[in-house]
């Protein structure tokens, strides 16, 4: 039995492109649309932010509903920053009736870095507790105080790991909690991503969740240096800031990067696909698709 159109691929040993997009910042969906329209041929799901960076934004959740009315195969982010675990409990059961069914579970952001530095932090359950809660209402058809669901919800259970600054025991313990599909933090050290994935065949955890590795795709110097100087645990090398500092078109530089990263990190051992991300630069997603020849598979 597969939960959702991303299960069966993953599970079939397909190579997957995840893009990742956030919701606008406002209540007309027009431009959600637009973005997914452009962003949806390249790649097999579409991942919605959930507050990305503490800033607030029409809710992921809602907008997954709303382009899964449209057809597409979405991944909705489920953050524990800002909600209490009824409230996330709510918000997973209101999207399997809608037919949203891929979830990742993260901690999420801290309201102290985004547009509402005010508000009050919840964090009443952690990634890992959210992991479980979702496994036990689907497996076990209750809610996370035992209390029995009419039908249980389908999901299929996503979570992030960092490979650059975290063991991979610590992505071994999410999938013992119930991650089924993992999409890591950025990767540009591909020495270091391959080392952890050394651990991860070791540990044998790719044998019980599909691995995805995460790309941000830079369109400038400035976006590499604020990323090596502003996002603890990027590991970004010199020489990516240096390559861009020289590209004679960042922009093109940018997603050659992200291409040539796209073919390396597939070739390791245990990587099922990609996860794509960028700043404001969704329309690149396509173009990394295509130049790193991933657009026929």
């Amino acid at each position: 039995m597969f939960y959702s159109r991303l299960h069966e691929q993953l599970t079939s040993g397909k190579t997957v492109v995840t893009g990742e997009i956030a919701p606008p910042r406002g209540a007309s969906a027009a431009s959600l649309v637009r973005v997914a329209a452009n962003v949806a041929p390249a790649v097999d799901a579409l991942n919605l932010t959930d507050n990305q960076r503490g800033l607030g934004r029409m809710s992921a959740m809602t907008a997954a509903i709303f382009l899964r009315n449209q057809g597409y195969e979405v991944i909705a982010q489920m953050t524990c920053q800002h909600r209490n675990r009824i409230a996330l409990q709510a918000d997973a059961l209101g999207g399997a009736a809608c037919g949203v069914t891929n979830i990742l579970a993260m901690t999420g952001d801290h309201p102290k870095i985004g547009d509402h530095p005010e508000a009050k932090n919840v964090l009443d359950l952690n990634s890992f507790q959210l992991i479980k809660t979702l496994r036990t209402m689907r497996d076990q058809a209750t809610l996370q105080s035992g209390t029995a669901l009419s039908e249980a919800p389908r999901f299929f259970i996503g979570c992030v790991s960092n490979p650059n600054i975290e063991k991979a025991a610590r992505l071994e313990r999410k999938v013992q909690f119930g991650a089924e599909f993992v999409q890591t933090q950025i990767i540009f050290d591909v020495d270091r991503f391959a080392e952890w994935m050394h651990e991860v065949r070791t540990l044998g955890i790719h044998q019980h969740a599909h691995i995805m590795a995460g790309i941000m795709i830079i369109k400038s110097a400035q976006s590499a240096k604020f990323l090596r100087d502003h996002l603890p645990g990027s590991r970004v090398p010199e020489s990516i800031v240096e390559r861009m500092q020289h590209a004679s078109n960042p922009e093109d530089e940018g997603i050659q990067v992200a291409s040539e990263l796209c073919q390396k990190l597939l070739a390791i051992e245990g990587v099922r696909g990609v996860h794509l991300m960028s700043v404001g630069w969704t329309k690149s997603i396509p173009l990394v698709v295509q130049h790193a020849g991933l657009n026929q598979r």
